[in-house]
C-alpha cells in the first residue's frame, strides 16, 4: 500500500491508484467532468487540478499516479479561483436553461456552478455548437449543451469497441461528430445508450425521458434485465408506474454501469397491451378440467392459438396452471410415451435455468426431444 496525505488526513492506496481515485475512495471529493472511473484518465475538464507539496504548479489529478509520502491540498483559494474560471468559460457557451432542462437535478455542471456561485458568465456568450440531431428512435443528441469532456467518445472507443463518435474539428467549432457528419443509424453506432449514461450534461439524452418530468420526481427500480440469461443489473426510472429510461449501476456485479441496447432501450413491452400478465387456459380444456361449464371447440380455421381471441381462454392462478401443465404432462406420458412430449428452452432464462430444465426433461419425463432458442 502507498501512504499520501490529502489535505492534511494520512490515507492508504493500492499501488497505481490515481490521487483523484484516492480521494473520491477516501470521502474526498475533487471536482471533474471528464473523469469516469471506468475510463482511462483524459484530463480535459481540468477542474480536477490539486496542489502537491514541493510542486510549483498545480496538476491534473485524474492522471497523476499516487506517490509514498505525497502531500497533496484538494481545496485552496488558489484552486476555487482556478476552478471558477474553468466552470465560467464552460457556461460562456452552454445554455443556463436549468429550470427547463431534463437533466436539471443530476447535471454535473448544474451542481459545481451552483458550488462555485456561478449563476452567469462573465464573458461574452456564444454558442459554439447548436446542432441538434434527432435522427434516430432511441438518442437525442442536444451539442449545444455538450462540453467537450470526451467521455462519449471514450466508452465508445474503451468499453463497446464502436468508435461511431469522434470528437471533430479544432478550437471553438470543434464537437462529437459521427463520421462526415452521418446520422447516427449510418455510422457504426450500435446503440447501445452507453454514451447517453456516462454524459454529465443533457447533450445525450434517451429520447423516452424528454418532457416526461424532474428527476427527483422520477422513481428509482433495480432489477435484472429480463431479455437474454446474462443477468446484467438495470435500474429503472419510472413515473406514474410507466418506465421511462433503464441504465446500468455500478455496484451491478455482472455488467457494472453499462448495458447492450436490448437492456437499455428493449423494455417497451412492459406496457403493450398485448402483454399477457396471467395464465390463461384454452376454454376446451378448461371445461374438461371442469373449471367452466359451459363446453367449447375450437374454430375449424384455428389451428394455433395466436389466430383465436382472448375470449377464448380462462384466467387461472399461476398455481392453477402449473398444476394443469403437470397434470396434463403425465397424463400424455401415461398415454403416448415420453417421446410424445418435446421441450423448447428460451434463451432468456440464465443458464441454471435452463441446465434445470433439460434436467427434468431428460431424467423427469424421459426424453431427448428437447431445443433451445439461442437467438433473441
Amino acid at each position: 500500500m502507498i501512504s499520501l496525505t490529502l489535505d492534511g488526513r494520512s490515507v492508504q492506496v493500492t499501488p497505481g491508484a490515481s490521487v483523484l481515485q484516492a480521494a473520491l475512495a477516501n470521502g474526498i471529493h475533487i471536482p471533474h467532468l471528464c473523469h469516469h472511473p471506468e475510463l482511462r484518465p483524459s484530463g480535459g475538464c481540468r477542474l480536477c487540478m490539486v496542489e502537491v507539496g514541493g510542486r510549483p504548479n498545480p496538476a491534473a489529478s485524474c492522471g497523476l499516479l499516487a506517490e509514498e509520502g505525497m502531500a497533496v491540498t484538494t481545496q485552496s483559494d488558489r484552486l476555487t479561483e482556478m476552478r471558477r474560471e474553468i466552470i465560467d468559460l464552460l457556461v460562456s457557451d452552454h445554455p443556463l436553461r436549468c429550470v427547463t432542462c431534463d437533466k436539471n437535478g443530476v447535471c454535473a455542471l448544474q451542481r459545481y456552478a451552483y458550488d462555485y456561485g456561478i449563476s452567469e458568465t462573465t464573458f461574452d456568450f456564444e454558442l459554439a455548437r447548436s446542432l441538434h440531431q434527432d435522427d434516430n428512435p432511441m438518442i437525442v443528441r442536444d451539442h449545444q449543451y455538450c462540453i467537450l469532456c470526451g467521455r462519449c467518445t471514450r466508452v465508445c472507443d474503451e468499453i463497446v469497441g464502436a468508435n461511431a463518435i469522434e470528437i471533430a474539428g479544432r478550437g471553438f467549432i470543434s464537437h462529437v461528430a459521427t463520421p462526415f457528419d452521418w446520422a447516427m443509424a449510418d455510422s457504426t453506432c450500435v446503440f447501445c445508450g452507453n454514451c447517453v449514461q456516462v454524459c454529465p450534461v443533457a447533450a445525450l439524452m434517451p429520447r423516452g425521458r424528454l418532457g416526461m418530468g424532474r428527476e427527483w420526481e422520477l422513481e428509482h427500480v433495480r432489477s435484472i434485465c429480463g431479455y437474454c440469461g446474462v443477468g446484467c443489473g438495470i435500474d429503472y426510472s419510472t413515473k406514474d408506474g410507466k418506465i421511462l429510461y433503464a441504465q446500468g449501476f455500478p455496484e451491478a456485479p455482472v455488467n457494472g454501469e453499462f448495458l447492450c441496447v436490448k437492456g437499455r432501450f428493449g423494455w417497451d413491452f412492459v406496457a403493450s397491451p398485448e402483454r399477457l400478465t396471467q395464465p390463461l387456459v384454452r376454454r376446451d380444456l378448461a371445461h374438461r378440467l371442469g373449471l367452466i361449464d359451459e363446453p367449447f371447440s375450437l374454430p375449424n380455421d384455428s389451428v394455433f392459438a395466436s389466430r383465436i381471441g382472448l375470449e377464448s381462454f380462462v384466467p387461472v392462478s399461476w398455481e392453477k396452471a402449473v398444476d394443469i401443465v403437470a397434470g396434463e404432462l403425465l397424463r400424455t406420458v401415461e398415454t403416448h410415451g415420453p417421446d410424445a412430449v418435446a421441450g423448447l428452452a428460451s434463451a432468456r432464462c440464465t443458464n441454471e435455468d435452463n441446465y434445470l430444465f433439460q434436467k427434468l426433461m431428460r431424467v423427469g419425463i424421459g426424453t431427448n426431444n428437447i431445443d433451445h432458442c439461442a437467438r433473441l
